[in-house]
């Protein structure tokens, strides 16, 4: 692993520890604004709206200003929000800065993963591995850091810290080269860009399995736990550590897997069993076989998205219109959470179970293109892309 691509993964921890700062404190910090269950939709709904249209320039962004100036005013700008956080006085301010804060994570995110493909020509499953297992990272540092916050100092010490980290990921990213062969953006916005490239949707389907999971974790999962299960609002964030130290610790290792194993085998056995265990949620009120239904699925996740990311990764690497087509799936996969955001707190209300179901639904579906693809595949020893 080279210095550029070990700066590339801290940089998206940071990222993904930010957006995790908030999880174990949300529904207390929104229902102090008076949001119901299913009005907890809204400021998720911002969020993936600001992320969605980001990808409308994204693009044409990292074109003009090259991937480190990006890189360091989004971070900057990232701090800037959660310093903002605080002064809030009512709720309609707090969905506009979701709002701000998506847009910028939208910008930083496609930039960071454009420079990850760029970055993994070589042994590509690996480096899909340990890109991957930084959003577990992240995932482990950001709840945990926002529970210690908040526990020692109170709400406002979790967004004071997510300010910090904006300021030294802005740092960090002065560290980085600027790449010069960001492929220009075509003149059209990421449904058209979708549209056109539209064949590489199955390879993109596990990465909108990795966004639709961890968003609909951070709505339902904490409104489970505490409602169905009984835990105390405060210890679920041991379910996402938990989950997350799985992931950053298997995944380094699952990503070699793929280079030797074929990818589309292990989507199909991977994304077909978390669609059984995810719909296995939500028949359990036990909160230990709970438990164990969802580390399982942690562990399927780890060996699914090292994989996946090395699919698309091969399928785009070399293409004249990479940065587009990144930036483009990503207007996808903003889309689809939008759905999610919308659907599923109201869905939560009406039936806890339904929830779980729909997005098992999802998972299997994801799955059906590399089932057909496995069938009849030499599972072993296929050869990289990158690699041959």
């Amino acid at each position: 692993m080279t210095r550029n691509f070990f700066i590339v993964v801290c940089l998206t921890v940071a990222v993904n520890t930010g957006m995790g700062l908030i999880v174990p404190i949300l529904p207390t910090f929104l229902k102090q604004y008076g949001y119901t269950v299913a009005g907890l939709s809204l400021p998720f709904l911002s969020l993936i709206i600001g992320r969605m249209i980001s990808k409308s320039f994204a693009a044409y962004i990292i074109q003009t200003l090259k991937n480190k100036a990006t890189l360091v005013v989004s971070f900057l700008l990232y701090g800037l929000t959660f310093l903002l956080y605080p002064i809030l006085d009512d709720g309609r301010g707090f969905v506009v800065l979701r709002f701000f804060e998506g847009i910028v994570e939208g910008i930083s995110i496609i930039c960071l993963t454009d420079l990850a493909i760029v970055l993994s020509s070589h042994q590509r499953g690996k480096l899909m591995g340990i890109f991957g297992s930084s959003f577990g990272i992240g995932f482990i540092l950001g709840p945990l850091i926002g529970g210690v916050c908040y526990e020692m100092a109170g709400m406002n010490a979790v967004f004071y810290a997510g300010a910090v980290l904006g300021l030294i990921a802005a740092i960090g990213s002065l560290t980085l080269p600027s790449i010069p062969n960001v492929p220009q953006k075509k003149k059209q916005g990421w449904i058209r860009a979708a549209i056109e490239h539209s064949h590489f949707f199955p390879e993109y389907g596990p990465s909108i399995i990795r966004r639709a999971v961890f968003f609909s974790l951070m709505i339902v999962l904490p409104l489970f736990a505490t409602e169905q299960l009984g835990v105390d609002a405060t210890q679920v964030a041991f379910f996402f550590s938990a989950s997350a130290v799985i992931s950053a610790t298997l995944m380094p290792f699952t990503g070699k897997l793929a280079d030797k194993v074929s990818p589309n085998f292990i989507l199909a056995i991977t994304l077909s069993a978390m669609a059984m265990l995810i719909a296995g949620f939500g028949f359990t009120d036990n909160v230990y076989m709970f438990g164990l239904l969802f580390l399982t699925e942690s562990l399927c996740f780890a060996f699914m998205l090292p994989a996946g990311m090395k699919v698309f990764a091969d399928a785009v690497g070399n293409h004249p219109s990479r940065t587009v087509i990144v930036s483009a799936y990503g207007g996808v996969t903003e889309a689809i959470t939008l759905v999610l955001a919308v659907l599923l707190p109201p869905l939560y209300a009406l039936d806890a179970h339904a929830s779980w179901f729909f997005l098992a639904v999802i998972c299997l579906v994801a799955a059906l293109p590399f089932i057909r693809r496995a069938t009849g595949e030499n599972t072993i020893y296929v050869p990289s892309k990158s690699e041959a």
